[in-house]
């Protein structure tokens, strides 16, 4: 079987003009969040900073009371997931790199 000198620029033709697969830089790792008693292991372990220090971290980055500190396994690292109720009413999520306490973001 025998190609046409047409064929392949159409084949090209409709490839270039196919759209590209989306690929999201901005999607994380999914994220699992430990146990109490798996917590303290990891802290203990010195493998994250303290609780308290990641609270105060995230009370700077989102002032607020803090409601909720979760330490969580995002891929291979480990990141707290602070939740604060800012004085308007408003919630905060803020993620932060579990052994620096730097913020990752904040929702």
């Amino acid at each position: 079987m025998t190609m046409s000198p047409v064929e392949p620029i159409l084949a090209l033709a409709l490839l270039a003009s196919a759209p590209a697969p989306i690929l999201r830089v901005d999607n994380p790792a999914p994220m699992s969040c430990l146990s109490s008693d798996e917590t303290r292991s990891v802290v203990a372990e010195g493998r994250v900073i303290q609780p308290a220090d990641a609270s105060r971290h995230a009370r700077r980055a989102a002032p607020g009371e803090v409601v909720r500190i979760r330490l969580c396994r995002q891929g291979e690292d480990f990141v707290y997931v602070v939740t604060t109720l800012k004085r308007d009413g408003k919630v905060a999520r803020v993620t932060l790199e579990g052994q620096s306490g730097k913020v990752a973001t904040i929702r």
